[in-house]
């Protein structure tokens, strides 16, 4: 019987939960989700799809503490804020292989902390910023020549949520480029903090991100009050262009011989996340990025966004508010 430990069933949460339902494996799932709202609507979700009730076994837990025995898998869908201590404590009990929501914390020095106790444990983690997991950017990777330069941009509302967000499009373009080591700058921000729907102690942020790694290729992620279309990317190398609609879900790709349209598809959590885990049941590895692959983006987001507050609100954070 595979065991999978879920932290937090929240709305992320109980799409991973969908995708669990979905394994073909003999599972035990211990979900642990202290709000009683959150577990209402986790398992009205779970009625929305069909699996095998037979060999699909849930287990519902208020505290980590009630968790005891060695998992196969824990995924944690839990807020940002104090998920490090979480993440140690499960260590300690034995658990060795993580799925991680982004923001995998709210700090560089809760990040290498995080580090240091999955080396200490021999323990391994992903980050779960699953665009490059989608069919159509895989394809778009394959058209593009791993030497050349790319330019690559995000046009969104700031109702979307950059603070949020902005790590997915970052990791995409790392993965893209096959170069973790981003340098940002968060000049361009608008001079507002916007409310979190999460939090009342979380910040979002309006405006642009740059940023730029060694060889050359350049980001630019802008979500803007002033605009209210799709949320469109762009992808150019030295040959290939690329112009994804997300919401609207359609490519267009543009060279020097074609000129035609893509089919684009949206993959959501409650797919991607069963193909994931079946991926590090069976082979040990996935295509998410590794916690070691993402420091680079989450330590410059800490950095920006935090230079950010402090030029508005005039004071040093230890603690990045974003999740």
């Amino acid at each position: 019987m595979t065991k999978i430990i879920l932290m937090g069933c929240g709305n992320v949460g109980s799409r991973h939960l969908q995708a669990l339902a979905k394994l073909s494996y003999d599972i035990d799932v211990d979900i642990v989700e202290p709000n009683k709202e959150s577990q209402k609507i986790a398992k009205s979700r779970l009625n929305e799809i069909s699996y095998d009730e037979s060999n699909h076994n849930f287990f519902w837990h208020e505290n980590i503490n009630d968790l005891q025995n060695e998992s196969d898998l824990v995924i944690d869908a839990t807020l940002s804020i104090g998920r490090v201590d979480r993440l140690i404590q499960l260590l300690k009990q034995g658990h060795s292989r993580f799925l991680i929501e982004k923001m995998v914390c709210q700090s560089v020095d809760e990040y290498k902390l995080l580090l240091d106790s999955m080396k200490d444990f021999n323990a391994k983690g992903w980050v779960n910023t699953n665009p490059r997991c989608f069919k159509s950017y895989q394809k778009i990777k394959k058209h593009l020549n791993n030497s050349e330069t790319l330019h690559f941009s995000v046009l969104a509302s700031e109702t979307a949520g950059l603070g949020t967000n902005a790590i997915h499009y970052i990791d995409l373009f790392s993965w893209l480029s096959n170069d973790y080591k981003i340098k940002l700058n968060g000049d361009f921000l608008m001079n507002k903090l916007l409310p979190n729907k999460r939090g009342e102690s979380l910040k979002e942020f309006a405006g642009s991100i740059i940023g730029s790694v060694d060889s050359g290729s350049f980001l630019a992620i802008s979500f803007l009050p002033t605009y209210n279309g799709p949320v469109v990317v762009n992808i150019s190398g030295s040959t290939n262009h690329f112009i994804i609609d997300e919401t609207n879900e359609k490519i267009v790709a543009l060279n020097k011989k074609v000129d035609d349209e893509w089919e684009f598809k949206f993959e959501h959590v409650s797919d991607l996340t069963t193909t994931i885990i079946k991926d590090i049941l069976d082979k040990g590895k996935c295509m998410l990025p590794t916690l070691e692959d993402s420091f680079y983006a989450h330590a410059e987001l800490f950095r920006v966004f935090n230079t950010h507050i402090k030029k508005l609100l005039n004071y040093d954070l230890k603690l990045c508010p974003i999740t």
